[in-house]
């Protein structure tokens, strides 16, 4: 699996999260069971915002023909996977605001951040 992969794939789970967040903030924060006051959904509005702005980065960052840059987004993006499981954790454990599918979203961000630690770290070595 090489970045351009891990892209897309990154791409696609942000952007559609982002955008349910914007135009059906209600609905998904029930998903997880949070609190859908005026001011959560106004701030998951937020969130969605910037979720498909990331997405669309790494959508158009797949096709980079500089290694470099491919390599700075890689370790962006496992920099901002480490930080989301660190900030989902404590939703989930420690405050009690994820009350649903919290288990998931950490299996997700597991998966892609050991995807950015394969490809940044491990597949070099492999060729």
């Amino acid at each position: 699996m090489g970045s351009k992969l891990l892209f897309i794939l990154n791409a696609v789970v942000i952007l559609v999260l982002g955008v349910a967040l914007i135009f059906v903030p209600e609905a998904t924060l029930t998903q997880f069971g949070t609190e859908t006051r005026v001011a959560e959904l106004h701030m998951a509005r937020f969130l969605g915002a910037a979720l498909a702005t990331l997405g669309l980065l790494l959508w158009f960052a797949k096709d980079a023909s500089d290694e470099s840059v491919q390599r700075n987004m890689g370790f962006a993006m496992l920099g901002g996977t480490v930080l989301a499981l660190f900030v989902t954790i404590l939703g989930v454990a420690v405050n009690g605001v994820i009350r649903n599918f919290g288990w998931l979203v950490i299996v997700i961000e597991v998966a892609f951040g050991l995807g950015y630690v394969f490809v940044l770290f491990l597949q070099p070595r492999m060729k």
